[in-house]
C-alpha cells in the first residue's frame, strides 16, 4: 500500500466515522445497510464480490495481480466497482451503459489518474492534499450551478488544473530521476488492473441488469392482467420479442405492453412486441428527419408550404422556456403571502437560479416587463431566425396570451395589439408543438 492509497483509507474511514456520528445520516445509512445486507440485493452483492475475487485469482495465476495491489482492487471497488453496481438502474435507459464503462477504463482520463498515482508524496502531505482538492472540487460543483458563482467555478477550475499538471510534473521528474529502481512491472500490472477488472464484472452486471429488467417488467405487466402475472407464453413471447436489449426491456410500456400482459400465446405476445419495436423505429427516424430539417432550414429566410418560418432553430425551447415563465408568474399571483400581482422581478429570480427551462444555446435572452399596477406581464424572446415568441397576461389568471411576430410586441397583451391572441383562440400555427428532435 503506498501513501496515496493509505490517505485515501483514512479519509474514508473518518468520513465514515463522521457520518456514524450524525444521527440523521446514521439512519439514512441504517436503511442502506438493511438495502445491501438483509433483502435481495444481499445475495446480487455477494455474488459481484465473488466475481471479483474469481478475476483477482485468475489474475494472480496469469502473473497479473500481486499482493501489492490488494489496496488498490480495494478502492476500485470502493469508488468504481460500487458506483457501477448502485447505478444498474442507468443500464435500462442507455444502450451504451456498459460500452461506456468499459471505455473509461482504456480513456486519457484513467491513464492520467495512473499517471499521476505512480508516484506518491509523504503520507501527511498526501491528506492534507486530498482533503484540499476534495474541497475545491466540491466548491467548484456547487459553484458551476449558479451563474453568479461562475468566477469562483472558474477559479476553482484553474486550482484543479493546476494541481493537476503540478502531479504530473512531480510524477514525470519522480520516475525519470528513480527510473533503474521503479518497479515496472508492478507499474503495468497496476495499469491494466481496472481494464480485466472491468472485462470480469461488466457480464456478470449485464446479466444481473438482464433479470431485474425483466422482473420489474413482469411485475409491471402483472398490473396491466388484473394483478395477475402474464402467461407463461405470454413471457417466452416478451423473451424472443426484446430479447436482451435492456432499453427496450426497460422503455416497454403503452398499450403494447397491455396487449401483451394479457396475450394468452406466444404469437400474440410476439406481436405487440414487434409492433413496438416498430413504432420506436418510426419516433426515432421522425425525430432524426426533425433534427435534420433544424440543420438544413438553418439560416434559411421565408416560410414552408404551410405558412410556417422554415428557420425553426429554438422555436422548441423558447415556446416552453415563455410558458414556464407564464406558470410561475401564474403561481406567485395566487399566493397567501403576497398581494394579488405580478412579481416584477420574478425573470431575475428564475434567471439567478439557473433554471433549466431558461437555457438556451444563444445568448439571446428573454425579455419581460410587469405593468405598474401588477396587474398585466407580457415577455417575449428572439429565436436565431429573428422571429419572435411572447407570452404575457392582463388581469388575474388564467388570463393567458400568445404572441408571434417578426418584431418584438409593440406593447401588453390586447385584441387590439399587433401579433397577440388570448387562450381561447385556435389561430396560433406557430405555436403548435414542435417535433421531437431528441434521440
Amino acid at each position: 500500500m503506498n501513501n496515496r492509497e493509505a490517505a485515501t483509507f483514512i479519509l474514508l474511514g473518518a468520513a465514515f466515522v463522521w457520518m456514524l456520528w450524525q444521527p440523521a445520516l446514521r439512519a439514512s445509512m441504517r436503511g442502506v445497510a438493511r438495502q445491501l445486507l438483509w433483502s435481495k440485493l444481499t445475495v446480487a452483492m455477494v455474488a459481484y464480490v465473488a466475481t471479483i475475487g474469481v478475476a483477482v485469482y485468475g489474475a494472480w495465476r496469469l502473473s497479473l495481480w500481486t499482493m501489492d495491489l490488494l489496496a488498490a482492487t480495494v478502492l476500485w471497488f470502493l469508488l468504481t466497482g460500487f458506483a457501477w453496481f448502485i447505478n444498474l438502474g442507468g443500464a435500462g435507459k442507455d444502450d451504451d451503459f456498459f460500452k461506456r464503462r468499459f471505455l473509461e477504463t482504456l480513456g486519457f482520463a484513467a491513464f492520467f489518474e495512473f499517471f499521476v498515482n505512480a508516484q506518491t508524496l509523504p503520507l501527511v502531505w498526501e491528506i492534507v492534499g486530498q482533503v484540499g482538492l476534495t474541497f475545491v472540487v466540491m466548491l467548484n460543483v456547487v459553484a458551476g450551478g449558479e451563474s453568479r458563482f461562475r468566477p469562483v467555478a472558474r477559479l476553482t477550475a484553474g486550482l484543479l488544473a493546476a494541481a493537476s499538471l503540478g502531479l504530473a510534473g512531480f510524477t514525470a521528474i519522480s520516475l525519470v530521476s528513480n527510473w533503474p529502481t521503479v518497479d515496472k512491472a508492478g507499474l503495468l500490472r497496476e495499469l491494466f488492473m481496472p481494464v480485466w477488472l472491468a472485462a470480469a464484472v461488466i457480464p456478470y452486471l449485464y446479466l444481473l441488469a438482464f433479470y431485474m429488467g425483466y422482473e420489474r417488467l413482469f411485475v409491471r405487466l402483472s398490473f396491466m392482467n388484473d394483478r395477475r402475472p402474464p402467461s407463461v407464453r405470454a413471457k417466452i413471447g416478451l423473451l424472443l420479442g426484446l430479447r436482451g436489449s435492456l432499453v427496450d426491456v426497460g422503455s416497454f410500456t403503452g398499450s403494447f405492453a397491455w396487449e401483451a400482459a394479457q396475450s394468452s400465446t406466444v404469437r400474440a405476445s410476439l406481436h405487440q412486441v414487434r409492433s413496438f419495436k416498430r413504432e420506436r423505429a418510426a419516433q426515432k427516424l421522425a425525430r432524426t428527419q426533425a433534427r435534420q430539417r433544424l440543420v438544413n432550414n438553418a439560416g434559411r429566410s421565408g416560410v414552408d408550404e404551410q405558412g410556417l418560418v422554415l428557420d425553426r432553430r429554438e422555436f422548441a425551447q423558447t415556446k416552453e422556456a415563455l410558458r414556464w415563465l407564464a406558470t410561475c408568474h401564474m403561481g406567485w399571483y395566487r399566493r397567501d403571502d403576497r398581494p394579488d400581482e405580478y412579481r416584477r422581478d420574478l425573470l431575475d429570480m428564475l434567471v439567478a437560479t439557473d433554471s433549466k427551462q431558461l437555457a438556451f444555446e444563444s445568448d439571446t435572452p428573454i425579455v419581460s416587463k410587469v405593468r405598474k399596477d401588477g396587474q398585466a406581464w407580457y415577455g417575449y424572446r428572439a429565436t436565431p431566425s429573428g422571429h419572435v415568441f411572447g407570452m404575457g397576461a392582463v388581469g388575474p389568471p388564467p388570463s393567458q396570451w400568445f404572441y408571434d411576430g417578426a418584431t418584438p410586441p409593440d406593447g401588453y397583451p390586447s385584441q387590439r395589439g399587433r401579433g397577440w391572441t388570448d387562450f381561447m383562440s385556435p389561430d396560433r400555427p406557430e405555436w403548435r408543438g414542435e417535433p421531437e428532435t431528441e434521440l
